[in-house]
């Protein structure tokens, strides 16, 4: 395949790495396992053109690396393009690279997707912007919201930043009254927390960080918790930490194809795929089934059955 490249030189994994070096990796990485390839390392501030620029570059894919921002932001342009999509995990969660079995290393994740192939995932929409992993409004927007502010006021690390922002934000037991209307009709009004939505089923995993086993299914799932104490919003999360969230009798679950959230508020924020946005209300979600073409690890629904039989035992 002909390889269009766009690598942010400001993710994680690549700070203590000159721009030319990665370049050199990257190229010598695909290229001898056959491709053709057209490689740029580029600063944040310079990567969305640069991915605008690939995908118009007449390769077969856009393959973007950097942390889950980059990702999103490359999806939505290989997206509105119809060219077929790659990503390399540089970041600090890489969501979507843990649920397509992509190694976390970059020369592991490249030696991986060498040899991939093709398959069509599904994506979401929130008022027609699309997104890959999940959309959360009320305690963890408000968390993301704090650790920003923290970072930018204080120059504080994001990991400490954000663990004073959850005791902060717990502590202050924010809740949020919306009314959800659901695809099949449903309408209610809850006074919540947090309601999070999924591009497809989370599952529980080894450790805090969740993961989905299916990107095809062609569902959201809507997860609105009901706790009404700053204690059950702390079990809560120990649960998260235990990979036992979902025995959490307060945490309500749908599954449905499309969901609006009405707010008395105009604008609420947003975490879309980790970065804060402010929206206006109504929230309008949707799925479209098998819309973006992603490069997937030959083997990666062997790696998944496995892990789930796994868990099931």
């Amino acid at each position: 395949m002909r390889l269009a490249i766009v690598v942010n030189s400001q993710a994680g994994s690549l700070l203590q790495q000159e721009p030319t070096e990665v370049i050199d990796q990257v190229t010598k990485a695909f290229t001898a396992a056959g491709h053709q390839v057209d490689c740029v390392c580029v600063p944040g501030a310079a990567v969305t053109a640069a991915m605008e620029k690939a995908a118009l570059s007449g390769a077969d894919m856009l393959v973007v690396g950097g942390g889950d921002g980059t990702i999103k932001t490359g999806a939505e342009i290989a997206l509105r393009h119809g060219i077929a999509f790659g990503l390399l995990p540089l970041g600090t969660m890489n969501l979507l690279a843990r649920d397509l079995c992509i190694p976390l290393e970059l020369e592991g994740a490249m030696a991986a997707l060498a040899q991939g192939v093709v398959r069509p995932i599904d994506v979401a929409y929130i008022n027609d912007s699309p997104f890959l992993n999940n959309a959360v409004i009320g305690l963890y927007a408000r968390m993301v919201h704090e650790r920003e502010k923290l970072r930018r006021q204080h120059g504080w690390r994001k990991w400490p930043a954000m663990g004073w922002a959850l005791v902060k934000t717990i502590a202050s037991n924010p809740r949020l009254t919306v009314t959800l209307a659901l695809a099949d009709g449903t309408t209610r009004r809850v006074d919540t927390h947090m309601v999070a939505i999924a591009n497809n089923a989370y599952e529980e995993g080894y450790g805090p960080v969740p993961h989905r086993e299916r990107l095809d299914d062609g569902r959201l799932s809507l997860y609105i918790g009901k706790h009404r104490t700053r204690w059950g919003l702390v079990q809560l999360f120990l649960r998260a930490l235990l990979s036992k969230w979902k025995n959490d009798p307060e945490l309500e679950v749908h599954h449905v194809t499309a969901a609006t959230v009405h707010s008395r508020h105009r604008h609420l924020r947003v975490a879309i795929d980790g970065e804060l946005e402010r929206r206006r209300t109504p929230l309008r979600f949707r799925i479209e089934p098998g819309q973006l073409r992603v490069w997937h690890p030959v083997g990666a629904e062997n790696v998944r059955e496995g892990a789930a039989s796994q868990r099931a035992g």
